[in-house]
């Protein structure tokens, strides 16, 4: 039985259903709990609610919600008990970046980030997890293709983002499959919307970040470093270090902030050689959240009683450690 089929089968009997994406979510989680939503509704007429925590910040986020037309909710405050069913997509139960209230559990996730803590064992409980898909929103997009069904011109739109901001984008990986999902989903795809999606109008502190970035950013053997201190939101994080991972000279970037009392960070790689999804990982151990693929990552760590720059330290220091640098001299760009 293909996955879409199970998954089909263990919702059929259900009547109110949640879908979670991760804290402050990118494309590629909006993309597939979008794409979820509607499947479930062509197919079995399910109403589902997409709640995320956080905020969309990135202005080409906000016009990507717009132009496709996709509705969600705070998921705090949100009361928990109206559903009997609930999925996380683009995230797992323990990655620590999604709003969980104590006292209730997720039914079904469907992500493809390496596995970071052990799942769930009950017998009810579905895992659609694949490390080696570039985007969760590739992942959907071979569900629609294994029932047979045409995405409408909005959740084909959604789709195209999501992988190719996930998957195809500056540092992402991408594989054979991303490819081949991009192209059953394009012909669809209103290009009107995707053009105005790729390119909003920016705002004035966005140049500011930016400049910002290039002013603070030193150069530490193949990697460049970059603290931004107090930020607006997360995607100025990440939108400076795909940025920087432009610079020639530089095999790897590592951009962090800060944002409600929490320390931020984007790695990129150029290469396959190191998979810094792990590094990211080992770097949080212990302190904070962290994960992601091959070439791209990220993290977070909860200030609490911690001073900024001691966090900060801790992640450089560990970051040096694990890429194999031997000189911590730093040179201004």
């Amino acid at each position: 039985m293909a996955m879409i089929e199970a998954i089909l089968k263990a919702v059929a009997a259900k009547k109110r259903l949640l879908i979670l994406t991760h804290n402050n979510p990118d494309p590629d989680a909006m993309g597939a709990a979008f794409a979820l939503k509607t499947l479930l509704y062509i197919k079995l007429k399910k109403k589902c609610t997409i709640a995320y925590m956080g905020m969309i910040g990135r202005l080409e986020n906000r016009e990507f919600v717009r132009q496709c037309k996709i509705d969600m909710v705070p998921s705090f405050g949100l009361n928990f008990r109206r559903f009997d069913y609930i999925i996380l997509v683009d995230s797992q139960p323990q990655a620590g970046n999604v709003y969980i209230p104590s006292g209730y559990q997720v039914d079904l996730v469907v992500d493809h980030h390496l596995v970071k803590k052990a799942l769930p064992k009950r017998k009810d409980f579905i895992a659609d997890i694949r490390p080696t898909y570039g985007s969760t929103c590739s992942i959907l997009s071979e569900y629609y293709k294994k029932l047979g069904l045409v995405p409408d011109a909005n959740v084909a739109t959604a789709l195209c983002t999501g992988i190719t901001t996930d998957a195809i984008g500056s540092g992402r990986d991408s594989g054979k499959v991303d490819q081949e999902m991009l192209g059953f989903i394009y012909p669809y795809v209103s290009l009107r919307k995707l053009a105005k999606i790729k390119s909003p109008e920016l705002p004035r502190y966005h140049f500011k970040t930016l400049r910002r970035a290039i002013e603070n950013a030193v150069i530490i053997d193949e990697l460049l470093y970059c603290d931004l201190g107090d930020v607006r939101n997360s995607d100025l994080i990440a939108e400076s270090a795909d940025y920087l991972l432009r610079m020639r000279e530089v095999k790897c970037v590592f951009v962090v902030g800060i944002l409600d009392k929490v320390a931020m960070f984007s790695l990129r790689y150029k290469s396959t050689r190191k998979s810094v999804g792990r590094i990211a990982m080992r770097m949080v151990k212990g302190i904070g959240y962290g994960g992601g693929h091959v070439k791209s990552a990220g993290g977070q760590v909860p200030l609490g009683n911690r001073e900024y720059e001691d966090v900060v330290s801790v992640l450089k220091t560990r970051l040096v450690k694990y890429l194999g640098i031997k000189s911590v001299e730093e040179k201004t760009i």
